[in-house]
């Protein structure tokens, strides 16, 4: 039974650090000097600086809350793919997005049973008794 307390503490330590991590790194999007050099070094637009942004802020906030942590995952997953892709082609570190990926795909498998489905309409009689 401790085990399962200590598993647990953990899943919500990772989660809850890598909610706030991806408000900062997507708050950083916006003005911090490093991302503006980065995304232009590597080719991407400001526009696409932005949207990264936007999109790691969201997938934090869905990240906080164990019924959306899945989702978040699922949408932060392709983001630090890429991410891990652009060092790679331009032969820089991939630890960052590559440590973020594990965190955020061990959070939301974690948290898959408990995410949230959308209820199903018409089904008041369940099909075995048909």
């Amino acid at each position: 039974m401790r085990i399962v307390k200590v598993v647990a503490a953990l899943i919500w330590i990772a989660q809850i650090l890598a909610a706030l991590a991806f408000i900062v790194i997507g708050l950083a999007k916006f003005r911090n000097p490093f991302w503006l050099r980065g995304f232009l070094r590597w080719g991407y637009s400001d526009s696409f600086r932005i949207l990264i942004g936007v999109l790691e802020i969201i997938g934090a906030a869905l990240l906080a809350w164990p019924r959306t942590t899945s989702y978040g995952a699922a949408l932060l997953g392709p983001i630090l793919i890429g991410a891990a892709a652009t060092l790679r082609l331009h032969r820089e570190n991939l630890f960052a997005p590559l440590f973020w990926l594990v965190i955020v795909a061990f959070v939301g498998i974690a948290r898959r049973r408990r995410a949230w489905r959308p209820p199903v309409r018409g089904m008041a009689v369940p099909a075995e008794r048909l």
